[in-house]
C-alpha cells in the first residue's frame, strides 16, 4: 500500500514567530529506492509550469536521479495530478513515500488553485509544493532539524518555514526561496542514490516586478523652525499579480531616510527612517507632502524609497541633499502612519 503524508492549513501573524505544524505519521518501514534512480512520470495536473520547474530543479541537482516525462499513464511509474480530496486549502496535497514496488504506481496529488486563493496555490508556491512531494517520492520523509525543502510547512509559498530568517524581505510575498533544494536535501538524496550535488544560487529571487525607481522628491526648509517640507511624486507601480492573495495587500507608500554627508540609507532601516507616507487616493503622477522635524546640523541626504502593496521596495530611491540646522524651535511632532506589514500564512506541505 502506498504511504502518504497529508497536510493541513494554518495561519499566523508575522509577530507570532512560533509556528504549529502537523505531525506526520510514522512510516511502517524504510522507504525503498527507485531502481537506477529513474522515474517516468505523466503530468495530468493543471499546474504544468510548476511541475516542469520542480522536475527541472531535481534533474539538475547533480544527483543520480532522473524524472522522465512520458505521455500516457500506462507508461508512467509516477502520476502527478490535481485533487480536491485534501484537508484544507492552498498548498494542500500528498505524495507516495519512496518506490511503491514492481508494477505499482506512485502518485503526487496537489490542490489546483486560482489567483483568488493566494500565493500558496500558484507560482512560486506551487513549485515548492510539487518539489517537496517529489522529495517524498524519492524516499525523503520530513525533517525539522533546519532549513530544508522537506520541512513540514512553507510560509506564504515563499519558502520552507525553517528557511526564513527575521528579515521581513524573506517572508513577505513577492520574494521566494528559489534555491529550493537545500544542502541537507542534497546530502540525504546523495546517501540514497549517489552523485555530485549542485547547490543552486542565489538563495532568494524576486517573484514579481519591482517598482523601477521612486518618484521625484523636493525638500524645502522653514528657516524659523528648522522643519522640512517634503513633496514626493508617485511613480508608476507594476501591477501586483493576483496570486499574491488579498490577505497580503497593504497600503502602498514610501519611506524617508536621513543619513549624514552621503546617500547610504537602505529601505526598512528603522535607525535612519525619519518619515513615512501612504499614497491613499494619490494617483500616479500626483504628489504627497509631509513634514519632517529638524535634522542634525550639516549636510544630510534624504533618501526616499517607494514601496508597493506587498511592501516590496523600488529598485532605486530618489535622493536630495539638504542642510540640517539641528535647531528645534517648535514642539510639534510628525504624524507618521503605521507600517503595513501584512500577514504570514503558514501551510504544512504534506
Amino acid at each position: 500500500m502506498s504511504r502518504v503524508r497529508v497536510l493541513t492549513l494554518l495561519t499566523a501573524l508575522l509577530t507570532a514567530v512560533a509556528l504549529t505544524v502537523g505531525v506526520a505519521a510514522t512510516a511502517e518501514a524504510a522507504p525503498r529506492k527507485w531502481p537506477h534512480g529513474r522515474i517516468t512520470y505523466v503530468d495530468k495536473s493543471k499546474d504544468p509550469d510548476a511541475v516542469k520547474l520542480a522536475v527541472q530543479i531535481w534533474n539538475s541537482s547533480g544527483l543520480k536521479i532522473r524524472f522522465k516525462k512520458v505521455r500516457s499513464v500506462r507508461k508512467a511509474r509516477l502520476v502527478i495530478q490535481n485533487t480536491k480530496r485534501v484537508p484544507s486549502g492552498c498548498g494542500s496535497g500528498y505524495g507516495t513515500l519512496g518506490y511503491p514496488g514492481p508494477g505499482r504506481k506512485a502518485y503526487v496529488s496537489i490542490l489546483h488553485g486560482t489567483d483568488a486563493d493566494g500565493q500558496g496555490c500558484a507560482w512560486p508556491g506551487q513549485t515548492l509544493v510539487v518539489a517537496h512531494e517529489l522529495g517524498h517520492v524519492l524516499g525523503l520523509d520530513h525533517t525539522m532539524s533546519g532549513c530544508s525543502l522537506m520541512n513540514t510547512s512553507h510560509t506564504n509559498g515563499v519558502a520552507p518555514s525553517l528557511c526564513l530568517g527575521r528579515n521581513i524581505d524573506e517572508s513577505k510575498p513577492g520574494r521566494w526561496r528559489c534555491r529550493v533544494l537545500e544542502k541537507v536535501d542534497l546530502k540525504r538524496v546523495r546517501k540514497i542514490y549517489g552523485g555530485t550535488p549542485k547547490l543552486r544560487v542565489p538563495e532568494w529571487c524576486d517573484a514579481i516586478e519591482r517598482i523601477p525607481a521612486t518618484g521625484a522628491v523636493v525638500a524645502t526648509q522653514d528657516p524659523s523652525s528648522g522643519w522640512f517640507t517634503t513633496t514626493v511624486t508617485r511613480a508608476a507601480e507594476p501591477a501586483v499579480p493576483g496570486w499574491i492573495g488579498t490577505w497580503a495587500y497593504g497600503e502602498p507608500g514610501y519611506e524617508i531616510h536621513a543619513t549624514p554627508n552621503a546617500c547610504t540609507a537602505v529601505p526598512g532601516d528603522d535607525s535612519t527612517q525619519v518619515g513615512l507616507g501612504l499614497w491613499a487616493d494619490v494617483p500616479v503622477g500626483g504628489a504627497l507632502t509631509e513634514d519632517l522635524p529638524p535634522l542634525p546640523a550639516g549636510p544630510v541626504c534624504l533618501s526616499v524609497w517607494q514601496f508597493d502593496r506587498g511592501y516590496n521596495f523600488a529598485l532605486a530611491p530618489s535622493t536630495v541633499m539638504v542642510t540640517g540646522t539641528g535647531a528645534r524651535t517648535s514642539s510639534r511632532t510628525p504624524d507618521l502612519p503605521p507600517r503595513a506589514r501584512g500577514m504570514v500564512e503558514v501551510t504544512p506541505f504534506d
